[in-house]
């Protein structure tokens, strides 16, 4: 990655530490939760943070919020005014991780145990949804116009909104072996599961860099194809080398019905039986065989083209995506990086 990206993100991960302290303190609680009149132990209050300041320091590509920063600057904007609001693209992507990796079963997260087997389910899963909530103080902290903070706000609420439907989708899918659905559905639930976020932070950069709201939902509409692209990578490297911190075809284990998946189903339906079974015998905790089964289904997946087939619909949407941006947009270093960050993703 570049050295202005670099800039960028050294700068990103100074603000999300600071939103979400490891020690906390009594402004900190009151900037959070607003004016509290009984007493509140900071020791307490560290304990609510604990997963999540655990998952947020074990790193993580924060392309989203740095895409945010570059975005305002894009527009016109100056970095310093993007900064502060970062967290509002990461820490819900963060939140949905530990309550993704409960509803799962995860074991492993970003190359270390899943934190709700470190602290608990119940303290878990209050500190993801917190972690949803958290960071619109930093709106209602910001010096910006009322319109522009309301503006943020319908953006953010929107996305939260449609990143549950999203997850409500994949859940369904993934719970029945026997329910492989279309392309377009599957499309469908990137957009609303993992495309929002990417649609939230490009808008929210953009706004704050002083578009016009029309403008900011059709830029949107790019950044949402890049984040169903860079989705279906992700679930392509799961079935080839291995998401980094995970483990190789762990999504088999989940029952989750990636692209590849579909593409094989559409391809050979005949096999979807024979697929249905090593996807439940991957799932089942107490088969220790479920490794065989894991290699089976992607050995099936291979035999079909369809890991590839899905590979290059997504570098497909990379490169229309970034045809867009050229077009819409002079060059610059925040152009540059941004498209940087995009090729970069052929390599992830």
């Amino acid at each position: 990655m570049d050295r202005y990206y670099t800039e960028i993100l050294d700068k990103v991960e100074g603000v999300l530490s600071r939103a979400v302290p490891a020690t906390s303190d009594k402004g900190w609680i009151s900037r959070a939760v607003g004016p509290v009149k009984g007493k509140i132990a900071e020791k307490v209050v560290d304990k609510i943070n604990e997963p999540a300041v655990e998952l947020l320091s074990r790193g993580g590509k924060r392309w989203r919020p740095v895409s945010m920063v570059l975005c305002c600057e894009i527009a016109g904007g100056e970095v310093e005014n993007a900064l502060p609001l970062v967290p509002l693209v990461e820490f819900p992507h963060n939140g949905s991780l530990i309550v993704d990796d409960i509803e799962d079963g995860a074991v492993l997260r970003r190359g270390k145990e899943a934190v709700h087997l470190m602290f608990g389910e119940d303290v878990s899963v209050n500190s993801g949804n917190l972690l949803y909530f958290l960071p619109t103080y930093l709106i209602d902290e910001s010096t910006f116009e009322e319109e522009l903070k309301l503006r943020l706000y319908r953006y953010y609420t929107t996305s939260l909104r449609r990143l549950h439907f999203g997850q409500g989708l994949d859940i369904q899918w993934h719970n029945n072996h026997e329910e492989y659905p279309s392309v377009d559905e599957y499309m469908q639930m990137c957009r609303l599961k993992t495309g929002c976020l990417s649609r939230f932070a490009a808008q929210t950069g953009f706004a704050i860099g002083g578009t016009d709201p029309n403008t900011c939902l059709t830029l949107g509409d790019i950044f949402e194809d890049i984040g169903v692209a860079f989705q279906i990578i992700d679930d392509v490297i799961n079935l080839t080398t291995g998401n980094p911190g995970k483990s190789r075809g762990d999504d088999i284990v989940e029952g989750k019905k990636s692209l590849p998946v579909i593409f094989h189903a559409m391809v050979d339906p005949d096999s979807i039986p024979v697929l249905s079974e090593h996807f439940a015998a991957a799932g089942d905790k107490n088969n220790s065989g479920a490794e065989e089964h894991i290699e089976a289904a992607i050995k099936m997946l291979e035999g079909t083209g369809s890991i590839e087939r899905a590979q290059s619909r997504a570098f497909e949407m990379i490169r229309g995506a970034k045809g867009m941006l050229e077009r819409s947009f002079q060059s610059s270093s925040a152009l540059d990086s941004l498209l940087d960050l995009f090729d970069s993703f052929h390599s992830a």
